[in-house]
C-alpha cells in the first residue's frame, strides 16, 4: 500500500510516501508559515509522475499544534481522500514526534521522553512517554500546560525533551537538571513517521471519516479581530 503522510502541525511543512513500512520519498520545508503556498508542491514532489493515482491511503498529523497549519494539512488530506475515494487516518502529532525521536537512536528502552510544542506565552502542548522496545507508550494524554505546571510533573527520572517547544521547556528557570535536549536530528516533526504510523493504523482497519475528521487543537480556537 502506498500511503501519503502530511505534516503541518508546526513550522515544518512536509509530505512523505511510505510503502510497506519504508519511507520511499520525503520532502520537507521549515521556513515558517508557508503551508498554504508550499504543501501541494511538497506532495507532488513525493508522489512523482504517478501522482495521487498510486495512493492507497492518506495519513495526516492532527495536532496539537499550529491552528492554521493543522487546518491546512487536514483540509488537503480530506480533499485527496474524497477525490480518490481512499481511506484517511489522523495521526496524533505528539505520538509521531515521540516515535521519530525514539527511532533516531538516541533513547534507550526504559527512558522517558517529553514531546513539547510551543503553545504561545508560557504554555506548551506536551505529552510524556515511556520509551519501550516496541515504541513510545503515553504516560498521559496530550495537554496544554503552563511551564510552571509542567515542571511540577517533571521531578523524578531523567527525561529527554523533543519538539519545537523543547528549548522553551529547558530555558524555564524552574527546569530540573534531569531534563535534557535530544539531538537536532530528532527534534522536528516528520511526515515520514506520520505516514508510517498511518499505514500501520490503516492496515489494522482504523480509518477516519473525511466528512468529520477535525484537528485536535486542545486549546480553544479563536479568531483574531484585529
Amino acid at each position: 500500500m502506498n500511503v501519503l503522510g502530511i505534516e503541518t502541525a508546526t513550522t515544518v511543512c512536509a509530505a512523505a510516501l511510505v510503502r510497506e513500512g519504508r519511507v520511499v520519498a520525503e520532502s520537507l520545508l521549515d521556513a515558517g508559515r508557508v503551508h498554504a503556498e508550499k504543501l501541494m508542491g511538497q506532495i507532488a514532489a513525493v508522489l512523482g509522475p504517478d501522482g495521487v493515482e498510486s495512493l492507497g491511503g492518506v495519513a495526516v498529523s492532527i495536532g496539537p499544534g499550529s491552528f492554521t497549519g493543522l487546518r491546512i494539512g487536514v483540509s488537503v488530506a480530506k480533499g485527496i481522500a474524497f477525490a480518490r475515494n481512499i481511506p484517511l487516518v489522523g495521526v496524533p502529532t505528539l505520538e509521531a514526534l515521540a516515535l521519530h525521536a525514539g527511532e533516531a537512536g538516541h533513547l534507550e528502552a526504559g527512558s522517558r521522553l517529553l514531546a513539547a510544542l510551543d503553545a504561545r506565552r508560557d504554555e506548551v502542548y506536551c505529552q510524556l512517554f515511556d520509551m519501550t522496545g516496541s515504541g513510545p507508550v503515553p504516560l498521559w494524554e496530550a495537554r496544554d500546560m503552563t511551564l510552571a505546571a509542567l515542571m511540577e510533573e517533571m521531578h523524578g527520572p531523567a527525561t529527554a525533551v523533543t519538539g519545537e517547544g523543547a528549548a522553551k521547556v529547558l530555558a524555564w528557570p524552574g527546569a530540573p537538571p534531569a531534563l535534557r535536549l535530544v539531538p537536532d536530528d530528532a527534534l522536528r516533526c516528520s511526515a515520514g513517521t506520520v505516514a508510517r504510523l498511518g499505514e500501520k493504523l490503516l492496515l489494522a482497519g482504523k480509518t477516519d471519516d473525511p466528512s468529520s475528521l477535525e484537528p485536535r487543537y486542545i486549546k480553544e480556537f479563536f479568531f483574531k479581530t484585529r
